[in-house]
């Protein structure tokens, strides 16, 4: 009887298990969605013509073009920003009954003469008046044109990149939550120092990025040093994220012809790097995208790379 009892006992249990990992198994794969979508839902794009080509000097500027959505006048319609090559303004272009149209002196656009390459862009309120903002950076430095109701004015900023460095891409962030924001500078070598397009392992090649601290007041202050940002290498891009979930905005940076950092915001004006899961593998990651990309709560990463590395 005991034997029996336990026979059906163990029966039960098996089948329990069975169970439970088919509906675990059931809950894995992607057939129990409806993936269909009907033709009429299926979005359609049309090429729409941009009186806008970038000029590129090879000989003096990066291989860079930046450009920006920002909504100048508060209509919820988004303007597009480009930046100019050497000898070359940069422009602003408004969607009107369905063409582009250069608005650029509409908006007064500082005209930024044939020196120099505007090579990144970021649109933000920096100044909490309710109107987004424009900083680029150019060879010779950063500038953010404050937005006003719609009208641009133009306010240098103080740029601490040491004399080998180039100023390149730009991410902005309240890292301190004082309301203000902070910039993340990139940095990459000046062309005429360039040595070549594949030194992975000499920590001596590059450029310095900068972490720039808002003031509040219109000024930046460097805390590259004492953040424990310093380092040596060409970079492209970073991206400030909260990847822990703790509030702190963290730093995601990707080196040319290096490797991905990843800085903890220790909430104290410090950095910690963390390892990952490229740290140590070399390769080219110029480009990053951030999303939740399997709706989990938590930030992904997505990064470009170029030839086999």
């Amino acid at each position: 009887m005991l034997k029996k009892t336990l026979k059906i006992l163990g029966t039960i249990i098996i089948l329990f298990i069975l169970y439970v990992l088919g509906f675990f198994w059931r809950d894995s794969v992607s057939d129990k969605y409806d993936t269909s979508i009907s033709e009429e839902k299926i979005p359609e794009f049309k090429s729409i013509p941009l009186n806008f080509i970038h000029k590129y000097n090879g000989e003096k500027s990066l291989p860079l073009a930046p450009s920006a959505l920002i909504d100048i006048d508060n209509d919820n319609v988004d303007e597009v920003f480009f930046g100019g090559g050497m000898n070359q303004e940069d422009a602003i272009f408004a969607y009107r009954n369905n063409v582009f149209v250069d608005i650029s002196t509409e908006v007064n656009l500082p005209r930024k003469g044939n020196s120099t390459t505007t090579v990144g862009v970021v649109s933000a309120d920096f100044d909490n008046n309710g109107f987004s903002d424009i900083i680029l950076s150019r060879e010779d430095g950063l500038r953010i044109y404050y937005n006003t109701n719609g009208k641009f004015t133009e306010k240098i900023i103080a740029t601490p990149v040491n004399e080998k460095s180039n100023p390149a891409g730009i991410t902005v962030g309240d890292i301190d939550k004082d309301g203000d924001l902070d910039i993340f500078l990139a940095t990459y070598l000046k062309k005429e120092l360039m040595e070549g397009q594949n030194i992975f392992e000499d920590y001596n090649y590059g450029s310095t990025s900068e972490l720039l601290l808002n003031n509040g007041d219109d000024t930046f202050k460097s805390i590259t040093i004492s953040a424990g940002l310093e380092y040596v290498h060409n970079t492209f891009q970073g991206v400030f994220v909260d990847i822990d979930n703790d509030s702190w905005l963290d730093l995601i940076v990707v080196h040319d012809t290096g490797e991905v950092r990843t800085y903890k915001n220790n909430g104290d004006l410090t950095f910690t790097m963390k390892s990952n899961p490229t740290t140590k593998k070399f390769a080219y990651p110029m480009g990053l995208a951030v999303g939740d990309y399997n709706n989990d709560g938590k930030v992904d990463f997505m990064f470009s790379n170029t030839g086999s590395t």
